[in-house]
């Protein structure tokens, strides 16, 4: 006999975020609430789960949503055998194949729960009413096929609309009239709405002007914060509501495909859809630049200066973990003056005490200007061209090898879902996963793709890059300009970080125990070079 009490908990659930602007949310609560007022039931405000966008259809709601939780609170026994559970319909818990359905129904059911759907009349469905009536499960049983076979009609409408959608962006239609805001799209109202020409895309001068400035900064290596301070202080507006440049608008429009054309369709680039603002290679090398920027971390976004222009390029030569900087304030020598701070690297590893390293600091007022000027003796040009290229032939096959599993995937995609239109059944569930790895291999074959280009770039001469790493040093006496200055150094950040895999330093010599006056480092190259700064030079 089923234990019955009072308690009610609701599930709700929308897949689209348009959704979340319409009242999908507001009436599967209010039409929970009044069932449970109609039939005597109290609802526990404590556990109320709802996906917000998330999708039944791939199971997004059980992998990584409210209805996961749900069915965890369940299963660990927090929610009381007898409640009742409250979703508008089936489909709102899943989308699912029947099989995959069936089993969530089953664990709600099995945990002693009622589920109630609110179709008209409402259905309940509990342990008690299936074995009085095993109807009740061909009839969920039934709602499941539904659910699922609609979503599969959706999904092969809406794959059929993106296919069109390409089609038509391959010829060059522009579809609507929402572009980049550096492109204008001007409309031909005397003709059409579903002719060809009835858009026109053009490049807004003054905007287009902004952008390349914008790319300029990008390209040397300048981070999205001094980019918006450099753009502030040049008096050049946002063309937001507010005036005003935001980082993450920063970054979006430096890997928009716009910049050279193209217009990204369910997951693939269309070249040649808008009017071209820069070459495509020339936007894969600012992309891989900041790709390799951020796999460094040499960001500095505080302060108007940036304070370390080795910021994740610094390890310990004692212990191999990360060197960080600190700093302290440090009295004045004479009198009358105030007391300044002074900047050092340290260990990480023995300033927390994971490691048995010690505290050996190396001022930064002393390594800085050592490495600079050390870096800018170097036969750069010599250091460059050893090794490169196999190094980059090594990466090349790399990501040959990345494409060709990708390509074996989606060879596999393409199979199952052959398979699917001629009637297979049990395909779905694979199709998922081959999906999944399409995605995941896209994304590793697009990120070494970024770093054949990073690489491709080193000139061999190494004429150009040595000449702008000693006119950044230089400048960086002379100038005044708060902004000029962190501009500057974050470009001088970037050329170093470009070229340098890791310095090692040994503040001590060669053993921690020694002392300052013994101390080097060693700077690795990222194509397996190595030299050293030695002990007179430091």
């Amino acid at each position: 006999m089923l234990h019955m009490n009072k308690v009610a908990i609701s599930y709700a659930r929308f897949s689209s975020t348009g959704q979340a602007e319409g009242d999908s949310l507001r009436r599967q609560i209010e039409a929970a609430n009044a069932y449970a007022e109609a039939n005597g039931l109290v609802m526990d405000q404590k556990y109320r789960f709802n996906d917000l966008g998330l999708s039944a259809y791939d199971r997004s709601n059980v992998q990584r949503g409210g209805l996961g939780q749900l069915l965890r609170a369940v299963e660990d026994g927090k929610i009381e055998v007898g409640t009742t559970l409250i979703v508008e319909s089936f489909d709102r818990l899943s989308r699912a194949d029947p099989y995959d359905a069936l089993g969530i129904f089953q664990q709600i059911i099995g945990a002693g729960l009622s589920l109630v759907t609110l179709t008209t009349p409402p259905k309940v469905f509990n342990r008690a009413s299936i074995d009085a009536n095993m109807f009740q499960l061909f009839d969920a049983l039934m709602e499941m096929q539904r659910a699922n076979a609609e979503s599969a009609r959706k999904s092969q409408l809406v794959g059929a609309a993106w296919k069109d959608k390409k089609r038509r962006a391959i010829n060059g239609e522009i579809m609507s009239a929402k572009a980049p805001h550096w492109i204008d799209v001007v409309v031909n109202h005397a003709l059409d709405k579903k002719h060809p020409n009835k858009r026109k895309a053009a490049i807004n001068p003054e905007r287009g002007a902004v952008v390349l400035r914008i790319l300029e900064m990008a390209e040397r290596g300048v981070g999205n914060h001094t980019i918006i301070r450099t753009l502030h202080a040049e008096g050049i507006a946002s063309w937001s509501k507010s005036r005003k440049w935001e980082p993450s608008y920063i970054q979006k429009m430096v890997h928009s495909p716009a910049l050279f054309g193209g217009i990204e369709i369910d997951g693939e680039i269309v070249e040649g859809y808008y009017p071209a603002l820069i070459e495509k290679g020339r936007y894969d090398l600012i992309c891989a630049l900041r790709a390799e920027r951020a796999t460094t971390k040499n960001t500095n976004r505080k302060g108007v200066g940036v304070t370390n222009l080795f910021s994740g390029l610094l390890k310990c030569g004692y212990c191999g973990s990360a060197i960080n900087i600190a700093g302290y304030k440090e009295n004045a020598r004479s009198e009358g003056r105030k007391p300044y701070e002074r900047r050092y690297v340290a260990c990480h590893g023995a300033r927390i005490g994971a490691t048995k390293c010690k505290m050996k600091m190396w001022f930064m007022d002393e390594l800085e200007p050592a490495l600079l000027f050390w870096m800018t003796c170097l036969d750069y040009g010599t250091i460059m061209n050893v090794g490169k290229r196999s190094s980059i032939e090594s990466e090349k096959q790399k990501l040959a090898s990345l494409e060709a599993q990708l390509s074996s995937v989606k060879s596999r995609v393409e199979r199952v879902m052959v398979a699917i239109e001629e009637g297979a059944t049990g395909m779905v569930s694979r199709l998922k996963q081959h999906e999944a790895t399409v995605t995941s291999l896209s994304k590793d074959a697009e990120r070494q793709r970024l770093k054949v280009v990073a690489l491709e770039s080193q000139d061999g001469a190494g004429a150009s890059r040595m000449k702008g790493l000693i006119a950044l040093f230089k400048a960086l006496k002379n100038t005044m300009s708060d902004t000029e200055r962190r501009v500057l150094r974050e470009q001088l950040s970037a050329v170093i970080a470009a070229v340098v895999e890791r310095i090692v330093l040994y503040p001590a010599g060669f053993s921690v125990e020694g002392d300052k006056r013994d101390r080097f480092a060693d700077v690795f190259f990222k194509n397996g070079v190595e030299r050293r700064l030695e002990v007179g030079e430091c």
